[in-house]
């Protein structure tokens, strides 16, 4: 979904990768990417040693598209250069043309459609050989309604010659290049007034001449001005006095003011130029980030637009919030709601204590997640949300636990009195210290899960500073232990509980099962990573399904014999048979997954076969390469990032692919369905998602083509949400 959202201060931009990468030795090198093209070009054939000359970086855009000037405003991000040239030849900074306002909902960025940004250039006097070779390396973000990153090595030889070079046949593009960058204002006093909520910039002519009536102030520096404010303009007499709204993050004092001033009718008596540029205190150094935020990274960009950090937060807090619901969260919910009942005879302060140290467990636990995804992000690694969950050692880990909580549910054994003995001269309550493990464990099993609202938050902390990704952190674990913190500051909440009785210790050992269930899934998780594929994973899968309702099916049968009321006896017999009979169902295995396993073991290895799911389905395995051909032949794909930790992708799989006028539709539209399984760690697969703005599963992508956008559909899928981008296909 592209959401344009209000901003309430600070540029945030989510993140998407995209590795696209091209070289060439030829005269002249065109890098691409989605909806742009960027070429290396020089204003001379030749060059002679000593001379000077001009290169530049070319862009050309798709009509609507996109890039950003050096200040890119309200969000987005400037393209980055990277040169690799012989010793002999030295390139400047680029000389930027004055940008347009791009106005999106409630931001304004500074960018441009189409244009080339020169680079003063000299050949060194002792320069030898032939020809020189320039290498660029170009990073970009090119946005409309979404934002897409985009890499390129570009490479220009130019011959070296004892003549003087002639012009290129780019030379009239460089002459009206060089018109739209800004020249210094000559001649005219510039006096600040600062205010807390305003600058006003007074320009006083020194010789009398008449100043536009009317030009636009385009800020060097980031969060000076509040870009989407309106630039009021007085005159008075000769001089021009512009009222700029302050950046409402920005209290400091402000020593320096420095950008583009840009007149529709230009500076200068014939109209020239439309743009000057103007410093109040050239000796100082560029101003300092006065958030003390970092510069974003380059490859950080959104498929949902560009979204203020008020915003971010408020996605946060909600994500978090929904994360209660989702179905990693269950096994642990199980844990903490069994608290509650237990505490429901306690004194409201004491329930207090519980909801705060669970809350803080779950905060604590987002700030070490954050901590580990900084830290990791500095080093240059790609993460994405649930990362923890591509380690098999951590998937163990789990499995113990949770089959070692399960088993304290199920069995009279109590390690309360244990953990006093060894907690109690510190005098920590025992209760609080679980109420605190708890917040952890729910935090550990949340974050696979990709909530909606959340995904677009989690993306903006691998481009956030620091400080600020710790607070979406945050806002996420706040989200998370609301309802327990309502539950334990309202305690006559806690009166709409039943009262204590023998039905705990049923519903104690009852909440063991999801437990157990955990591990099964956690089971899956391992196996994959071990590389154990389906069919074969499927048939040991549901061997364990099986066992396990048949463990639950005996402990439904010893309930029955405990209940003094024949009609609860006779309901736990019942589901105890039906709970046997389904397992026993579930664990023998089908003849023709049994066949279809035996014929991928006898396969060579190396050889990639396409699946075949449980509704009929034919699946391709998702790479880079195999999407590019497919879309080349015409057809679309529907291209699933999932995992096997990942419940909410299972549950999107199983609700839409059970429809049969989604399967037709499939077929009637000849979809190529392709799978990017992210179960263990795969660099390709992070840097795909990131190219669609996520870094997490679900997600679901419909190509059309290779020109085509992309369409991004919501982490909830139902039916009727497939079908109808289904029938937007061609």
């Amino acid at each position: 979904m592209i959401l344009p959202l209000h901003r309430q201060a600070q540029r945030v931009l989510l993140t998407l990768l995209s590795l696209v990468s091209f070289w060439g030795c030829q005269t002249s090198d065109t890098g691409s990417g989605p909806h742009l093209s960027a070429q290396l070009i020089s204003d001379q054939e030749s060059l002679s040693p000593g001379s000077t000359f001009t290169l530049g970086v070319k862009f050309t855009l798709e009509p609507g598209w996109h890039i950003y000037w050096k200040n890119p405003g309200d969000s987005g991000l400037p393209p980055r250069f990277s040169w690799s040239t012989d010793p002999a030849l030295a390139v400047s900074s680029p000389l930027w043309p004055y940008p347009e306002r791009l106005v999106t909902g409630p931001l304004v960025n500074y960018g441009y459609g189409d244009v080339l940004i020169p680079f003063p250039a000299k050949l060194s006097a002792d320069a030898r050989g032939s020809s020189t070779t320039i290498t660029l390396g170009l990073q970009w973000l090119v946005c409309k309604d979404e934002c897409l990153p985009g890499e390129a090595t570009v490479a220009l030889s130019l011959p070296i010659s004892t003549q003087a070079g002639a012009p290129s046949k780019h030379y009239k593009e460089f002459e009206d290049a060089m018109g739209q960058v800004p020249v210094p204002l000559e001649r005219v006093s510039i006096a600040v007034e600062e205010r807390p909520d305003q600058l006003i910039m007074a320009l006083i002519p020194l010789d009398g001449r008449a100043l536009p009536p009317q030009f636009a102030f385009f800020p060097d520096d980031k969060r000076i001005i509040s870009n989407s404010k309106e630039q009021r303009i007085e005159r008075d007499g000769d001089s021009v006095r512009i009222t700029l709204a302050r950046d409402a993050l920005n209290q400091d004092s402000i020593s320096r003011i420095r950008g583009v001033l840009v007149a529709p009718s230009g500076w200068g008596a014939d109209g020239e130029p439309k743009a000057v540029s103007i410093d109040t205190n050239p000796s100082a150094p560029p101003p300092s980030d006065l958030l003390g935020v970092a510069h974003a990274e380059a490859k950080a960009t959104s498929a949902s637009g560009t979204l203020g950090l008020f915003s971010i937060i408020i996605f946060a807090l909600i994500g978090g919030l929904l994360l209660n619901i989702m179905p990693c969260v269950f096994p642990v919910l199980s844990i903490k709601i069994l608290s509650f009942v237990e505490q429901s005879g306690n004194d409201p302060k004491s329930t207090r204590q519980h909801g705060l140290m669970f809350s803080l467990g779950v905060l604590v636990s987002f700030w070490i997640v954050a901590a580990l995804l900084l830290t990791v992000r500095v080093g240059g690694e790609q993460l994405g949300w649930g990362f923890q969950l591509q380690s098999p050692t951590f998937v163990v880990v789990m499995m113990v636990v949770f089959l070692s909580l399960g088993l304290l549910f199920i069995t009279d054994i109590s390690l309360g009195q244990r953990v006093q003995n060894i907690t109690g001269r510190l005098h920590i309550p025992t209760s609080l210290l679980g109420s605190f493990l708890n917040g952890a464990l729910a935090t550990a099993v949340a974050t696979p899960c990709t909530a909606p609202y959340m995904s677009t938050a989690l993306a903006a902390t691998l481009t956030l500073p620091a400080l600020l990704s710790l607070c979406v952190f945050t806002a996420i674990g706040l989200g998370m232990s609301t309802p327990y913190l309502l539950l334990s500051y309202r305690p006559e909440l806690l009166r709409f509980l039943p009262k204590p009785g023998e039905w705990m210790v049923t519903f104690k050992e009852l909440m063991a099962f999801p437990l157990f269930a955990s591990v099964v899934w956690l089971a899956r998780v391992f196996a994959r990573q071990m590389g154990l594929e389906p069919p074969g994973l499927d048939v040991v899968v549901n061997v364990l399904w099986g066992l396990l309702s048949i463990s639950f099916a005996f402990w439904l049968w010893g309930r029955s014999a405990k209940s003094v009321r024949p009609r609860v006896a006779k309901a736990f017999t019942a589901g105890a048979l039906s709970m046997f009979a389904l397992g026993v169902y579930m664990a023998l295995p089908q003849t023709e997954d049994v066949e279809e396993s035996r014929a991928r073991a006898c396969t060579p290895s190396g050889t990639v076969i396409p699946f075949t799911d449980s509704y009929g389905l034919l699946w391709e395995s998702f790479s880079e390469e195999r999407l590019v051909k497919v879309l080349a032949q015409g057809r679309p794909v529907f291209l699933d990032f999932t995992a096997e930790w990942c419940i909410t992708c299972q549950v999107n799989e199983k609700i839409v692919f059970s429809s049969e006028e989604v399967r037709d539709l499939i077929v009637q539209k000849n979809v190529t369905l392709m799978r990017a399984d992210w179960t263990s760690k795969n660099p390709m697969i992070t840097a795909a998602l990131r190219r669609y703005g996520r870094n997490g599963v679900p997600l679901n992508v419909i190509l059309a083509s290779p020109s085509a956008e992309p369409v991004l559909l919501p982490n909830i899928l139902t039916p009727a949400i497939v079908r109808d981008a289904l029938l937007r296909l061609p």
